[in-house]
Parts: structure tokens; C-alpha cells; sequence
């Protein structure tokens, strides 16, 4: 893996470049076949997602997919307060993912809205040794604070494309080798854009950014 590459850590669009490692994540269903998994994915059980009638086949799905080498991480998964699915199950779901990415020694993805003191409350339980990765992050700097004081990691997205956003001060100050870049669903924004602005705040060369990136994202992703 050259040095000199841009890293999409969470993406939903199959975008191929050759300067470019795109880690696309998809939702498993019980119909998910191998054959249709991207070359570089992260798999998992989205909590939007997950039928109370189906869940139970789509993890067993996953449990099978997410042996291959095409899988670098587990997820996207976690908590949300602000969908109908309740908590207990939603928690039920997200531990299962922490005993697979344990087991495969695979870092896990996730998604957090509204229940991080359940997350970091789970994070202590379980004592658990793969990296918890937040996508999307884009709350107060305090949040950022207490996260990070509990090992978390980040993957920042286009919330630090604006001004006005509560995670710019997040950005600047992240030390490296906590935190990648990402997309997430938007097809008007490009990883180079995110890099771009990244590098303004953190000040520092592109190049250099991208160089840090790769290398913790080898670190991240070569666990076992």
C-alpha cells in the first residue's frame, strides 16, 4: 500500500480509482451472497435496518460473510435513539457485533445517535480490544473529549466541510492515528474534498495527511 493514497473509511458508492481505497459498507440481508461483496468492504447490521423478523438470518449471513479477506471492518452498527427499534434489541444486535469483530479481529463501525453513554458504558463492559470506530462524527468538542478519553477512534466526514459545525475544533486537535476520513452516502462530495479541508485545519501538507492516514488505517485494519 503506497503511502501517497486517499482513504474513503465509509462510504456507500462503489468508487474505483487507483489512488483510491474505497471501503464500501453494505447491510447485510439473508440474500447477501459473497460474489457481490466489493473488493474492500466493511459488513454489518445498520440499526435502521434490522427487521425484528429477519435480523436473526441476516447475522447468521453475516457471520459467514464476514470471514472473507474482503471484509477489513464490521459494521456499520450500533445505537439510535431516534428510530422505533427498541434499545434492548438494538443493544442485543450491537453486542453481537462486538463478540464477531473480537473473534475476527477486525475493527468495528459505528453508528451513534443519541446513545453515547450506552455506548461507553458497553465499550467498559465488554473490555473490548479491537478499535470502536464512530463514523460520521459531527457533536461538541466535550463529546469529542470523553470519547476519546475511552479509546475511541474517529471517521470524520463532510460535517467539517462547514464552518458553523461543532466538530471543526474536533479536526484540528485529533491526534493522529485516531481518526480517518470519509463520505458516508453523499455522491456530491468527494474524499478529495474531505482530505483537502482536512489538511487546511489540521494545517498541514495533503501530502503529508494522506501518508498519516494510510498509516493508520494499516494499523487499524492488520490487527490479527
Amino acid at each position: 500500500m503506497g503511502l501517497n493514497m486517499f482513504i474513503d473509511f465509509h462510504t456507500h458508492h462503489d468508487r474505483k480509482s487507483t489512488d483510491l481505497i474505497n471501503l464500501q459498507t453494505l447491510h447485510v440481508t439473508p440474500e447477501l451472497q459473497s460474489e457481490s461483496l466489493p473488493n474492500t468492504c466493511s459488513l454489518g447490521l445498520h440499526p435502521w435496518f434490522v427487521q425484528l423478523e429477519t435480523w436473526e438470518s441476516a447475522w447468521a449471513n453475516l457471520v459467514v460473510l464476514a470471514k472473507s479477506t474482503k471484509v477489513i471492518a464490521i459494521g456499520e452498527c450500533g445505537l439510535d435513539r431516534n428510530i422505533d427499534l427498541p434499545m434492548e434489541v438494538q443493544i442485543a444486535v450491537f453486542q453481537r457485533h462486538i463478540e464477531l469483530a473480537e473473534t475476527l479481529q477486525k475493527p468495528l463501525v459505528i453508528h451513534c445517535v443519541k446513545a453515547f453513554s450506552e455506548l461507553i458504558a458497553l465499550k467498559k463492559n465488554t473490555k473490548s480490544s479491537i478499535p470502536w470506530i464512530i463514523h460520521g462524527f459531527h457533536k461538541k468538542i466535550e463529546v469529542f473529549q470523553q470519547l476519546l478519553n475511552h479509546d475511541f477512534y474517529f471517521s470524520l466526514g463532510t460535517a467539517i466541510l462547514s464552518d458553523r459545525s461543532p466538530v471543526i475544533q474536533a479536526i484540528a486537535t485529533v491526534p493522529n492515528g485516531k481518526f480517518l476520513l470519509e463520505t458516508d452516502d453523499r455522491i456530491d462530495v468527494t474524499i478529495e474534498q474531505i482530505y483537502n479541508r482536512a489538511a487546511t485545519l489540521r494545517q498541514v501538507p495533503l501530502d503529508t495527511l494522506k501518508s498519516q492516514l494510510v498509516e493508520t488505517y494499516h494499523q487499524l485494519t492488520s490487527l490479527s
